[in-house]
């Protein structure tokens, strides 16, 4: 019956994204919400952005019609007499309520920067406002268990950590839409991961936001994927970063524990280690941090002659064997929890330096352009 109910709030986020998305492309086209080719861009001919307007939608459908099931879900699953980890706590949906409305925000600042374009300092200040709506509906990081053993009372501290992992996670998924389908596939995955992790461990209200994420992924995809028809733009990968923070921070908010944040950080790999070396690059080259360049994971295998395709298949591959690794070792306690999970990270960063992909910035050729601007 959970797995039933899962499907049916990712068929509705599938259905309403596939079936919204022509319509957000229409109205780009429309009002010229387009990238323009040349410079950095691959794409020939202007695309239009915005496709995030589908992806919010999909979800929002999802998520709405969703909860009810899940509810109804519990009830039935605990008439049975089957335990499950987190209990069901009466106003669960406020938190819930939080999440969307911030959602809401940062899918209005995306249309607003994709739109007319807004410098670094205020899609910052719209991201972090986006971040605080949450906490006033009571999702925080107030006290997480310790994989070393024993409890972590944040305090105060907790309202700051929730706002920077929105905001960080926010600008990881921004950073790597730079190919056709990438970030879109990436958060498809990861949300697979947040999937199979809250539903082993009896959350079934996350889960079933995971579920109404990935269908709503999905049904953009198609879109989406090289040759893409529609871009994501800055609507629809913040929102897809920002979506991921939260449903991590709701799953620790519910069950207090630090693998409801390890599980999608480390399937978010492959972005988090990009951003990592995009901003250590930045500051070692004395550039601004948002400053765009051609020195990503994504356009070294380009430049190495592998295609979008063939580049957007190899990170989602690494993204899903990532995310399966961070599912097997959440089963894993304490110090060989982190252990495990440092050590994927840290073999991701080696098997990129032993291949040549973090070697010294040489000129972008025409292949390893690309279609975002940072």
């Amino acid at each position: 019956m959970l797995i039933s109910s899962f499907l049916v709030a990712a068929a509705i986020g599938l259905v309403i994204s596939y079936a919204v998305t022509p319509l957000v492309l229409w109205t780009a086209v429309r009002f010229r919400v387009l990238a323009q080719p040349g410079g950095r861009h691959i794409h020939r001919t202007p695309i239009p952005r915005l496709g995030g307007i589908a992806i919010y939608t999909g979800f929002l459908v999802a998520v709405l019609a969703g909860l009810p099931l899940a509810h109804a879900v519990r009830i039935a699953v605990e008439a049975q007499q089957v335990v499950l980890t987190v209990p069901y706590v009466p106003g669960v949906d406020r938190p819930i309520i939080g999440l969307l409305l911030g959602a809401t925000l940062i899918t209005a600042v995306g249309i607003i920067d994709d739109t007319w374009g807004v410098s670094p300092l205020q899609k910052l200040l719209g991201q972090v406002a986006a971040a605080v709506i949450p906490l006033q509906f009571g999702i925080g990081m107030d006290v997480l268990t310790n994989p070393m053993g024993g409890m972590i009372f944040l305090g105060p501290f907790g309202l700051v950590l929730t706002t920077v992992w929105f905001v960080a996670l926010s600008n990881v998924m921004n950073l790597i839409d730079g190919i056709d389908g990438l970030a879109t596939g990436i958060a498809t995955i990861a949300g697979g991961t947040v999937l199979l992790a809250s539903s082993a461990d009896g959350d079934v209200p996350t889960a079933m936001l995971a579920a109404a994420l990935i269908g709503s992924t999905l049904g953009f995809l198609p879109y989406n994927y090289n040759p893409a028809r529609i871009f994501l733009g800055d609507t629809g990968s913040m929102l897809l970063g920002y979506l991921l923070a939260g449903l991590s921070v709701l799953g620790a908010y519910k069950s207090y524990t630090a693998l409801a944040l390890l599980v999608p950080l480390a399937a978010l790999g492959v972005p988090v280690l990009d951003t990592a070396l995009a901003i250590t690059r930045r500051w070692r080259t004395r550039r601004p941090i948002f400053q765009a360049d051609t020195e990503h994971l994504r356009h070294r295998l380009l430049r190495r002659g592998l295609s979008q395709r063939q580049t957007t298949v190899v990170l989602y591959l690494v993204t899903g064997i990532l995310g399966v690794a961070a599912l097997l070792a959440s089963g894993i306690h304490r110090f060989s929890l982190v252990a495990v999970l440092g050590f994927l990270l840290a073999a991701l960063a080696f098997g990129a330096s032993r291949t040549g992909l973090l070697s010294a910035p040489r000129p972008a050729s025409a292949d390893g352009r690309h279609n975002s601007s940072t």
